[in-house]
């Protein structure tokens, strides 16, 4: 009798099954918005209330798009192949080339995005890709019910912005740790400038992985109160001491347009500030940014530059961050993110001694 080693087939419909349950598993873990996920569990039932779905199921309008008046309006068209589907993708910072043979099914489509979490930074990806889709439905429905075009651009920068910010309130949340503060007797924390001062925070990000590189900026009046806060984002490899120096420099340049007169500059990059305030400048690849800050501190009755230690410099780290990721640069003044407005509140919390 012959024994062979071949496995016995398996089965289509548990196959299938099995592919399912991973899927649902992977959506609801993901780490978006509640309602993204119910969307995207919408769209994977084919859910939607498509054109053609509403003419399939109860002969009511037409199947065509509204918004090309070209193709049949599917789940698959919406999101892939109406002109203005394609628009997006192509200038979305995030993109899936290699699946493009799979546009004609939602699911198989989905199922092989959700891969890419087992690759560098697939989480991310995922993570804007779901506020795409979410956006490029939001756009379709202006269209539809209000006859309201949205520009492929802003679809794309809403998508990221509501991203980034969703991230930073999560991060924001992450960085409140109970036991460490209770374990903690002297918490270091930002304490506002004398009255008549403006303190200005500065930090900066790198992402070597994205070549990107974000600063963050924030102004603070001697109430405690935000006055102004920036970001700027750069495509580069950046250099951590560089783009520190910069960083000091845009804040110099935000309080001259501002009109303070009297500013403190805090930074955690111990060794740019103190190449500040020797006025010796022993780093060549510094010195015209230094030069820079040289002249520009001159265009006020008081600038002063001092190091502070990162858990004191925690909003303009935020800042930075929210740069990097950014399409472009942002400004802010009278009114402020709600992830921003939070971090400042825990950045003028105080702290007392914990005893058992």
């Amino acid at each position: 009798m012959e024994v062979t080693n071949q496995r016995p087939a398996p089965d289509p419909e548990t196959s299938w099954e099995i592919r399912k349950h991973t899927v649902w598993k992977t959506l609801w873990s993901l780490n978006i918005k509640l309602k993204l996920k119910h969307f995207l569990w919408r769209c994977l039932q084919n859910g939607l209330a498509t054109k053609d779905a509403l003419y399939k199921r109860f002969g009511i309008g037409n199947k065509v798009c509204q918004c090309c008046g070209e193709d049949m309006e599917t789940i698959e068209h919406i999101f892939f192949t109406c002109p203005t589907a394609q628009v997006i993708w192509k200038i979305a910072p995030v993109r899936w080339e290699g699946l493009a043979n799979l546009q004609g099914n939602l699911w198989r489509w989905w199922e092989a995005v959700l891969q890419a979490a087992k690759k560098s930074e697939g989480v991310g990806r995922i993570q804007l890709t779901a506020n795409i889709l979410w956006q490029i439905w939001k756009a379709r429905n202006k269209v539809t019910f209000q006859q309201e075009i949205t520009d492929a651009k802003n679809i794309v920068e809403k998508a990221q912005q509501e991203w980034i910010e969703y991230e930073a309130a999560m991060e924001s949340d992450r960085g409140s740790n109970p036991d460490l503060e209770k374990a903690t007797l002297i918490q270091q924390r930002w304490e506002p400038p004398k009255e008549g001062t403006i303190r200005i925070n500065t930090d900066a990000a790198i992402s070597a992985k994205m070549v990107r590189s974000g600063l963050g900026i924030i102004a603070r009046n001697w109430r405690g109160e935000v006055v102004r806060a920036k970001g700027i984002t750069a495509r580069r490899k950046g250099i951590a001491a560089t783009e520190e120096a910069l960083a000091i420099r845009g804040a110099l340049e935000m309080a001259q347009i501002a009109g303070w007169t009297t500013i403190e500059v805090q930074s955690d990059c111990k060794h740019v500030v103190s190449l500040i305030n020797m006025d010796n400048g022993q780093d060549c690849s510094l010195q015209t940014i230094l030069d820079d800050i040289d002249v520009q501190k001159g265009n006020f009755e008081s600038c002063t530059f001092t190091f502070v230690p990162r858990m004191v410099n925690q909003c303009s780290h935020a800042l930075a961050q929210f740069a990097v990721k950014a399409t472009r640069d942002f400004e802010w003044e009278g009114s402020f993110p709600v992830w921003l407005s939070s971090l400042v509140r825990k950045d003028m919390g105080v702290v007392t001694p914990f005893c058992n």
